[in-house]
C-alpha cells in the first residue's frame, strides 16, 4: 500500500526533531535533510525553505516564483497565503493562469503575471513587477531552461535560490539543455541542467550551493554573504532520482537532443 508523500514528510519532520533532542543546538550548520516537510511545495520545500530564512534571517518578506501553475502548489504559496508576505507569480499557461490570477485577485501585494519566462525577458518582468534586490526566495522552475534564466538575470539578488535541476545527470559534470532551438519537455529524462552546470553559475554569481532535497528534484542556494550557517558544500547529499519518494526518475530520451557546457 502506497504511503501519502505529505504524510511521508511529516513523519520525516517528526522523526528527525526526536533526534535534534539528543542534541539541541548542534544542528545550526548542519545538513538541511531533516528539515524538510511538505505543505503546499511538492517534496519538502517548505521546511527547507523555512529552516534557511531561521538561519539567516528574514529581509522584506517578498519572494519570486515561476513554473507556479495555478497556484495550489508551489514553494512560495505558503509564504504568501499563511504568512501574508508580498512577492510575484508568474505563470505561462493560459488555464493555470487563470486560476492562479483568481485566487490572488483580492491579495494586491501578491503580483500574478502571465508571461513565458526567457532569459531575454525576465530582467523586464521583474522590474515592471516592482521586484525589490534582495527578495527573500526565488524559486525557478520551468523544465528546461531554468539555468539560462538565472544567468540572464541582473539587478535582483535574491537571499536565497530554489531551482530544478536533472538529478538524473553526472553531479560532476557541467550539462545543461541549449538555450536555442527551444525545447518543451517531453516527459522524459532530458531536461534542464545538472547540479555541477548550476553551480558554475552559483559561483559566478556570488551564491553557494546549500542542500539538494530527498525527491532530487531541487538546489538550494545562499547568497555567499550569508551562508555561514551551512556546511560546506562538499558536505551537501547529492542524490539521484527519487521522484515522489519511490527510487524512479523519468524515462530515458529516445530521440537525439543532446547537452551542452554553458559558458557563463
Amino acid at each position: 500500500m502506497g504511503t501519502d508523500t505529505r504524510t511521508t514528510y511529516l513523519a520525516l519532520a517528526a522523526l528527525a526533531e526526536r533526534y535534534a533532542t539528543h542534541a539541541r543546538g548542534a544542528g545550526v550548520h548542519g545538513d538541511l535533510t531533516p528539515h524538510e516537510l511538505r505543505v503546499f511545495s511538492q517534496n519538502g520545500e517548505d521546511g527547507v525553505i523555512e529552516e534557511i530564512l531561521r538561519r539567516i534571517g528574514i529581509g522584506p518578506r517578498h519572494f519570486v516564483e515561476f513554473g507556479v501553475e495555478s497556484g495550489i502548489e508551489g514553494n512560495c504559496v505558503f509564504l504568501a497565503d499563511v504568512l501574508g508576505w508580498g512577492g510575484l507569480f508568474m505563470e505561462a499557461d493560459p488555464v493555470r493562469f487563470a486560476d492562479l490570477e483568481g485566487k490572488y485577485r483580492r491579495r494586491p501585494q501578491v503580483r500574478t503575471v502571465r508571461a513565458l519566462v526567457h532569459p531575454s525577458n525576465i530582467n523586464g518582468l521583474l522590474r515592471d513587477a516592482g521586484v525589490p534586490e534582495e527578495p527573500d526566495v526565488l524559486s525557478i522552475d520551468v523544465d528546461g531552461i531554468d539555468l539560462w534564466i538565472w544567468a540572464a538575470i541582473a539587478g535582483v539578488r535574491a537571499r536565497v535560490v530554489v531551482i530544478e535541476y536533472n538529478s538524473s545527470l553526472d553531479p560532476a559534470a557541467a550539462l545543461t539543455q541549449p538555450l536555442e532551438p527551444p525545447m518543451a519537455w517531453d516527459g522524459t529524462a532530458y531536461f534542464g541542467a545538472s547540479l555541477g552546470a548550476l553551480r558554475r553559475v552559483a559561483a559566478a554569481r556570488g551564491y553557494r550551493l546549500v542542500h539538494t532535497d530527498v525527491a532530487g528534484v531541487n538546489a538550494f542556494f545562499v547568497r555567499a554573504d550569508l551562508a555561514a550557517p551551512f556546511p560546506e558544500e562538499a558536505a551537501v547529499p547529492v542524490r539521484a532520482p527519487n521522484y515522489f519518494l519511490r527510487g524512479t526518475g523519468h524515462p530515458p530520451h529516445q530521440g537525439t537532443r543532446r547537452y551542452i557546457e554553458p559558458v557563463i
